[in-house]
């Protein structure tokens, strides 16, 4: 009896160490996944022109540039979802719609100029600076958040995880 349950110990222990490498696993392949969707998705935005971008002066993607990410994330695979961060962040689902709740990546976009032109108004005096912000063109890069998380199927509920990214400063 005594070798039987010592027989049971070491297969549970087995088992809890293959269950571990699997999620480890699953863990590393859906975070490799979700940074090539990131690495796709700042691409897409960087080859547009902020010009196309802007409805007025939000700079908000146009429903041309959502929909060709979506394709790209239907390419991929890519199926996670998560909540925006707080503040100013922008959801789209897989679909590139706008969404509130479940999105399959968030964008924050940062206005480099509206700062900018405040330094110069301030670093300026009458006498000293002629250049106005007409000058200079306008200046935004974006923030990006994509979801990744472990898949397995009570533990998915629990673990869902954050990738965060920028475009570099695109001029307009």
């Amino acid at each position: 009896m005594k070798e039987a349950l010592g027989g049971i110990s070491l297969f549970q222990i087995v088992i809890v160490f293959i269950l571990l490498f699997t999620g480890i696993i699953c863990l590393t392949i859906n975070q490799s996944k979700a940074f090539a969707v990131k690495d796709e998705i700042i691409t897409i935005i960087q080859n547009q022109n902020i010009d196309s971008f802007s409805n007025g002066s939000d700079y908000k993607l146009t429903d041309d540039t959502s929909q060709n990410i979506a394709v790209r994330l239907k390419d991929a695979g890519y199926r996670t979802t998560g909540n925006c961060p707080s503040g100013e962040w922008i959801g789209y689902s897989r679909d590139g719609v706008e969404v509130s709740n479940n999105a399959a990546f968030c964008i924050r976009v940062n206005n480099v100029s509206s700062t900018f032109y405040s330094d110069l108004e301030n670093k300026c005096t009458a006498d000293k600076c002629i250049i106005t912000s007409e000058d200079y063109p306008s200046m935004v890069y974006y923030d990006i958040v994509l979801f990744y998380e472990l898949d397995i199927p009570i533990l998915k509920y629990f673990m869902n995880f954050k990738i965060y990214g920028s475009t570099k400063v695109l001029f307009g």
